[in-house]
């Protein structure tokens, strides 16, 4: 199994800082959701849209699953609160019977995961007949930059054999369509929207995720580019990429919805 490269004590943080997880339930998930149904989020970190989604849905059965028990921890509700269930399991090999859950949902923890077809398999296992399956992933993730310059360019060259070769792949979203219909999904919708889109110094709040997350990614940046000093080049260049009015930078998001035969 692939190791997640962003692991840190930091980042159940992250991961529930970046998103608007009501805004992305209701929109994602909404047509594909009814009062009780039974859920399952795979790849949940803290449980943040899991909780997003109990909120919306009170009477849902909802299980938000990870692959560390400490993320799942991290977001978990104060003693005597309601809230999802929580289990920690890999993507892969899900613990439930076949045709347990109404929805399963990922979001962004494909990139992340070697054997994608597997994980997809897996969900469209674990779904009824006639249940959702919705994955939303990045496509050109750290890949479409305009001016990109030189030095860094070079660096990023150096960096993504070793994200390849650690199983994270930044084109994850353009395969989601693909992997659906492997795991025999029926009416299979596709929608893509602009992700990250900064044109220009990006503000302070956007700044600051990025440096964070370049930050928690050093350790694998040091890995992959061989010294500390070349992975703290390859975030200060970045960083300083982000912060000139003449750049541009982008990639878009793949939501991927399927039925169950």
């Amino acid at each position: 199994m692939s190791e997640y490269l962003m692991e840190d004590a930091r980042e159940a943080g992250r991961l529930a800082e970046k998103v608007d997880a009501p805004g992305w339930v209701r929109a994602h998930l909404s047509h594909v959701m009814s009062p009780r149904a039974a859920v399952l989020d795979v790849g949940a970190g803290p449980g943040h849209l899991a909780d997003a989604v109990l909120c919306r849905w009170p009477q849902a059965h909802v299980v938000a699953l990870d692959g560390s028990a400490e993320r799942l921890a991290a977001g978990a509700s104060r003693p005597g609160d309601s809230g999802p269930r929580r289990c920690c399991a890999h993507a892969c090999h899900l613990p439930f019977v076949s045709g347990t859950f109404d929805v399963v949902y990922a979001r962004l923890l494909l990139q992340y995961v070697a054997q994608r077809g597997a994980a997809v398999r897996e969900m469209a296992r674990v779904t009824r007949p006639g249940g959702a399956v919705v994955l939303f992933d990045l496509d050109g993730q750290l890949m479409w930059h305009d001016p990109l310059p030189a030095e860094l360019g070079s660096l990023l060259a150096r960096i993504r054999p070793a994200l390849s070769a650690a199983g994270f792949d930044p084109n994850t979203g353009r395969s989601l369509y693909r992997l659906a219909r492997e795991a025999g999904l029926r009416g299979i919708t596709v929608r893509v929207e602009p992700y990250h889109l900064i044109a220009g110094r990006a503000d302070a709040a956007e700044r600051a995720r990025w440096e964070l997350k370049l930050d928690i990614a050093r350790p694998f940046l040091h890995r992959a580019l061989g010294s500390q000093a070349a992975a703290d080049r390859a975030a200060s260049l970045f960083l300083d990429f982000l912060d000139d009015e003449n750049t541009l930078t982008y990639c878009v998001a793949f939501t991927v919805t399927g039925l169950c035969p």
